[in-house]
């Protein structure tokens, strides 16, 4: 199974010189992190010496007289330190460097970092959409409110996208987060009714898996007692543990071998994602409210309607998510293909819009725009490969070059619109 991601690439003859990139967005699983809890200790360390790049950090301190706090803050060097209960009232400080459980780890930073250079590479310095240095008015960024998540996109624009040198000393990266419970950038568990098709859509996966987890048990029994969806711990915690291990280089035993590991995430990512393939309704309260996000930025650009919420010099957004972000959008896209998003994956959004050809041209003067959005193309890339969205397939419905990559905007608006709720607060509570 891929553990970290492929890095997009461009060769010159995605971008036909009659069509001018207008907005892009990008939404990405966040990089190599710890596993989220302690698990399979016989196997995998529960300290891991791999955040050195976390280790030191500056705390913000407000300068207060008496019962005033003055607006001028000073920053102070800051280390967190793992500290271990080993029994007796005992405790053991690990130094600097050690990570906590679901942290950002050295490896992960260097990934997102990657991949934010391949984006530099792409936007700035081939197709000279971005600006070459840094412009905040230019980028929208959110991230849930997970460190991992949080880390992972200052370390994208930070260290790839606009890297030292093409930021001025007065560079502040702002991250819009959201209140966890109304987040709409994961299957969000505040929404009652998806908290019920999942709890009953997970009684027919339990069936559909047994044959497979009975496998695995039996290869894993040396480790653990049984490996079921709600074991202790669970197929998805064994799976979070064994791929952020084997991402960082540990030696696991030889009977935890590959086809182990293919068969424990074609569980798990069934688990997590075949409910979401199998019922839109369950597709739309997931990640429906993130593509609407996405489709109506789209929409501003193409009617200008940005300038009325102060996005007119925006041409990127960066959704800054997890796994259950990426999955989810792929699947109401209808190109997700079953496999467990990598670390650091990332989902391109890319709109053109057709060049008016010369007036000079005779041609010219035929050329009427019939409809507000006529013209304008929506392309989907996923890690280093372009999508070819099932809803675009038809005649009509992309390009008239024949690229089924490039979707009209009406047609790819036609394949998402019924997975976006009108009212997401209503539905959940039906």
């Amino acid at each position: 199974m891929a553990i970290t991601a492929a890095f997009p690439k461009a060769n010159p003859e995605d971008y036909p010189e009659n069509l001018e990139l207008k907005f892009l967005q990008l939404v990405h699983r966040h990089g190599e992190r710890t596993p989220v809890r302690k698990r399979l200790e016989t196997i995998v360390p529960s300290i891991w010496d791999m955040c050195q790049a976390n280790a030191q950090m500056f705390a913000i301190i407000a300068s207060v007289t008496g019962d005033n706090i003055k607006p001028t803050f000073t920053g102070v060097p800051l280390r967190r330190l793992v500290e271990t209960e080993v029994g007796d009232g005992k405790q053991v400080t690990s130094p600097a460097g050690a990570c906590y459980y679901g942290q950002l780890t050295n490896v992960g930073r260097a990934s997102v970092t990657k991949l934010g250079a391949s984006l530099r590479d792409i936007y700035v310095n081939r197709l000279k959409f971005l600006p070459d240095e840094w412009d905040e008015k230019a980028f929208y960024i959110r991230s849930t409110d997970y460190n991992r998540t949080q880390e992972s996109v200052q370390q994208l624009v930070s260290a790839g996208l606009y890297p030292p040198g093409t930021r001025d000393e007065s560079f502040t990266l702002k991250i819009r987060t959201r209140d966890p419970r109304d987040d709409n950038m994961f299957p969000n568990p505040s929404c009652k009714r998806l908290r019920q098709l999942t709890r009953d859509f997970n009684k027919t996966v339990k069936e559909q898996c047994k044959p497979k987890l009975e496998k695995i048990s039996e290869k894993m029994r040396t480790y653990v007692p049984e490996v079921s969806l709600d074991s202790h711990p669970s197929a998805n915690g064994i799976l979070d543990t064994l791929v952020a291990a084997k991402a960082h280089g540990f030696h696991l035993p030889p009977d935890i071998d590959d086809d182990l590991l293919e068969d424990l995430a074609d569980v798990v990512s069934h688990e997590w994602f075949a409910g979401a393939m199998q019922s839109k309704e369950i597709s739309r309260l997931s990640l429906g409210r993130l593509m609407g996000d996405i489709r109506d930025r789209m929409d501003r650009k193409v009617n200008g309607t940005d300038k009325q919420v102060g996005e007119e010099n925006l041409k990127m957004a960066i959704y800054s998510g997890h796994d259950t972000t990426v999955g989810p959008l792929l699947i109401i896209m209808g190109v997700f293909d079953k496999r467990w998003p990598p670390f650091s994956s990332s989902v391109l959004f890319e709109l053109f819009k057709e060049k008016k050809p010369e007036s000079s041209s005779w041609f010219g003067s035929l050329w009427k725009k019939s409809s507000e959005d006529e013209g304008y193309y929506v392309r989907v890339r996923y890690q280093d490969k372009l999508m070819k969205l099932p809803g675009c397939a038809d005649a009509g419905k992309h390009h008239p070059n024949g690229d089924k990559s490039l979707c009209t905007l009406a047609a790819f608006r036609e394949a998402v619109d019924n997975q976006i709720p009108k009212n997401w607060a209503e539905e959940c509570n039906a």
